[in-house]
Parts: C-alpha cells; structure tokens; sequence
C-alpha cells in the first residue's frame, strides 16, 4: 500500500496552473468541458491506476465496469476544481448538507485541541465548508507531499499564507509543531488510510480484504490527551457535498503491553468508517493505487 510514496505526479505542471488560471478569472464552464479529455487522457494511459480502480469498485459495488473509472476520474478532476475554489475564498456558493457538525462544535467551544483522520474519499477541503460561518477552526495538515509535489505547489501558489499550515512528519521539529498546534486547540488534519515511511501499522479487515492502515494517529492522540473525530466531504454535484463528522474516540488510551492491539481496534473503527462511506459514495475514492495487500482475482 506505501507504493504511492514511489509514485509520481503524472499531470502536467503548465496545464495544472493554466486550469487553476481559468477558474480564478471564472471561466469554469471552460474547465468543466476541458476535464472531460483529461480524464479521457488518464483514462487511456493509467493502467495501474485503471487495474486498481477495478479491484475497488469490485469491493464496494460488487462488480466493476470501464465506465466506473472514467467518472472515478471525472469526480476526482472536479473535486481538484472545487479545492481551486475554495483555497481562493470564493466557497460561498457551496450548498453543504452536514452531519454530526454539533459535536466537533462542542469540542471546540470547550477549547480542546482535535486530532481529525480524513482520508482519501472526497476532498478534506470541504471541512472548511462545514465551519464556515460557525466557528473559527485553525487547520494544521499533516501529510506526505512526495507524491503530489505538482498539484501541493500550484495549490499553495493559490493561498501562499497557508503554506504554514502544514507539517511534514519527517522533519525533526514535526512532533514539537504538532503540540503546539494542540495546546492552542488547534485541529491536526492526518490522513487515517495511508501510512508513511517507517510508520507504525497495523492489519485491518477494510471491505472485506486485509489492507495495513497506520496506527500513528492513534499513538499521537494518546500522547496529546486529545479526542480523535473522522471527517469525509463527499462531492454529489457541482457545489454541492455531503460532510460527515463522527467522533472516534474522545480519549486514546494505549496501556503498556497492549499498545498495538488497542491501536489496532482504533485502526478498525476508522476503517468500517471509511468502508461504508465509500460504497455510499464510490466514485469519491481517490486513491489510483493497490490499496489492499490481496489483489481480487477480478482485479487481475
């Protein structure tokens, strides 16, 4: 499943920035039309993509057709648009139908700093969409960006302010940073389905095949003494999505000799989470690379 560290952007530096051009000058019927020979070009050229988007949809729907991966694409490439959007402060035209917004509410008036697992089913930017008008939400990402250095960097051009918003585990002052950011009652954003270089992890059952999910979040949320909530924002149209908050847990406790086992129930919760979202919302998934440890043989 780490092999997406190895992998690389395949897009076009010139063209990423000439699309983002055109939707912050406003001419998104343009892009609308243009994603559909993007996706046509990814379509043609990702095999691997395309073999791991088949063993996917296998899962989640129970059969799986070209046409599934095509509109993967089409969702993926549109969601990318609605970042560009976002990330230049123009979201107020999203229609936003949330779920379980009350309870992230309440933790934050009392102050408490937040652990939040996204993943890679729909776009975490909609998380800002959730908080608009509500509350002040202060979010720090902790991610790789090996994989993504084309699209992070036109991103970050769009909005450079929020550049120090991000944390990359690797660097030595991470952990020290992402304390910080908790004892402010900050949110730490870490993806829950992707696990990193040399990053603890664990075994799970995630639709129905084994699939290593990482257990550092967890390991993290007990050192910080604070509550772990999942967030998935769900493209259903144009500018509109679904977004769901759930608490995890609102304390981590990790007892010595039963660390990794405890770790590992977590790490399941997560992915029964993540599991029924994504056969609600198929073409949300956004992870073009084998995710399981066990190819389904339709997927061969």
């Amino acid at each position: 499943m780490s092999e997406w560290i190895a992998a690389r952007d395949r897009g076009s530096s010139l063209l990423i920035k000439f699309m983002i051009w055109l939707c912050q000058r406003r001419y998104r019927w343009l892009v609308s039309l243009l994603l559909y020979p993007i996706a046509a070009y990814f379509f043609i050229t990702g095999r691997t993509a395309h073999k791991a988007s088949r063993h996917f949809f296998t899962l989640a729907k129970g059969r799986s057709h070209w046409s599934d991966y095509y509109r993967q694409l089409l969702c993926f490439s549109r969601a990318l648009v609605d970042r560009v959007i976002i990330l230049a402060g123009d979201a107020g035209q999203f229609q936003v139908n949330p779920s379980g917004r009350e309870e992230l509410m309440a933790a934050r008036r009392e102050g408490r700093g937040i652990i939040m697992l996204g993943s890679h089913l729909g776009n975490f930017e909609a998380c800002k969409l959730l908080a608009r008008d509500r509350m002040s939400i202060d979010i720090h990402i902790v991610a790789y960006f090996a994989g993504s250095t084309k699209i992070r960097q036109a991103l970050d051009a769009i909005n450079p302010g929020l550049q120090h918003n991000f944390i990359d585990p690797t660097e030595p002052d991470a952990v020290f940073r992402m304390r910080d950011v908790i004892d402010k009652g900050g949110v730490l954003a870490i993806l829950g389905d992707r696990t990193g270089i040399g990053e603890k992890q664990v075994t799970v059952d995630f639709m129905g095949q084994p699939a290593r999910f990482p257990t550092g979040p967890y390991y993290l949320a007990a050192i910080l003494h604070c509550p772990i909530f999942c967030f998935f924002g769900l493209r259903v149209d144009d500018y509109k999505d679904d977004t769901y908050v759930v608490k995890l847990a609102d304390r981590i406790q990790l007892p010595r000799g039963q660390r990794q086992l405890q770790a590992q129930i977590h790490a399941q919760q997560f992915a029964d989470l993540l599991a029924s979202k994504a056969r609600d919302y198929p073409y949300n998934w956004f992870n073009f690379y084998e995710f399981w440890d066990t190819p389904a043989e339709s997927a061969q």
